[in-house]
């Protein structure tokens, strides 16, 4: 009876792991939305698949982040992988939003 219990919530916690990395994979930066929000829905989203028993490293984190971000960030994510900076999420969502203000000061010359 025991296993039968624990078989079951084992199945359970594989099917929310499972839920937990599909949302997260399927996370995109909309067109127009503000890259700060954007990386505090990544950030929310990588605490919950952790919460529910999956450890993503850093890296893997970041990579996920800019495989996700809008194309505006296209040049910044080959500038970081060329650079090979080492960035916690927090600091890559600061590097972000500068980025972000950089090209908007551009735009308006």
């Amino acid at each position: 009876m025991m296993e039968k219990l624990e078989e079951m919530f084992e199945d359970q916690v594989v099917l929310t792991q499972q839920f937990s990395i599909t949302n997260l994979m399927n996370c995109q930066q909309k067109f127009g939305a503000l890259v700060e929000n954007y990386m505090l829905v990544l950030i929310r989203s990588f605490a919950e698949v952790k919460d529910n028993g999956v450890e993503l490293d850093t890296n893997i984190q970041i990579e996920m982040a800019f495989k996700s971000l809008s194309k505006d960030f296209a040049d910044f994510t080959i500038a970081y992988k060329l650079g090979n900076n080492q960035l916690a999420l927090t600091q890559l969502m600061r590097e972000l939003q500068s980025y972000k203000l950089m090209l908007n000061d551009s735009d308006l010359v």
